[in-house]
């Protein structure tokens, strides 16, 4: 179990994980301006897409091994891959948890949930196109959300999880949903139907 948690590259999530935490205490309301679609330009707080860092790594570790060869040498690798995302959405929401309580600091409750929603978002695209393409989805995603997911009075349109207010109940609901899809589409298939970036030989 050691090994198949170090070949998930565990050992880097981990580290990457508690260390957007930190930077979500530090930076709190920092935020980058995002050309909006229409009106005028909108912003992208840091802590709304710190979470991809660690999702990206956890997602790169999730597909380093030999999928073929694993799905001969382990009877339940689908379960194994489950327990390690909803763990790790765990781990994010205690931790938020815990800097609120001490800090208070409600931008790290945004962050456990986008961390909980990018890697649903994740394991749904790498079920469907592979894990590359659902890196470069989920690294766009907030991008996307902030050029394009706000009315005119700045408030974030309902589909825009990554950007609504970080106590929102309906931007919860919608990780928590992606998190249960994906992490199903996980446990169901742990080959895409396609992948344009899958090595031939």
């Amino acid at each position: 179990m050691i090994w198949w948690l170090k070949a998930r590259n565990v050992p880097a999530v981990l580290p990457a994980l508690f260390a957007v935490h930190v930077m979500a205490i530090l930076v709190r309301q920092e935020a980058i301006p995002v050309p909006a679609v229409a009106g005028p330009s909108g912003r992208l707080l840091v802590t709304q897409f710190l979470g991809v860092l660690p999702v990206v790594l956890l997602l790169h570790g999730l597909d380093r091994g030999d999928t073929l060869a694993e799905e001969v040498a382990l009877r339940h690798n689908g379960r194994r891959t489950v327990a390690l995302c909803v763990t790790f959405a765990l781990l994010a929401l205690v931790t938020a948890a815990g800097i609120q309580l001490l800090w208070d600091r409600p931008e790290a409750l945004s962050l456990a949930r986008n961390c909980a929603g990018f890697l649903g978002s994740a394991l749904v695209v790498r079920a469907v196109l592979g894990p590359g393409i659902a890196a470069i989805c989920v690294a766009a995603l907030p991008l996307v959300c902030a050029a394009a997911g706000r009315r005119p009075g700045g408030s974030a349109q309902p589909w825009a999880w990554p950007i609504q207010e970080p106590l929102s109940y309906l931007g919860a609901g919608e990780a928590a949903f992606l998190l249960a899809v994906g992490c199903a589409l996980a446990a169901w298939r742990n080959r895409p139907v396609t992948d344009p970036f899958a090595r031939t030989t």
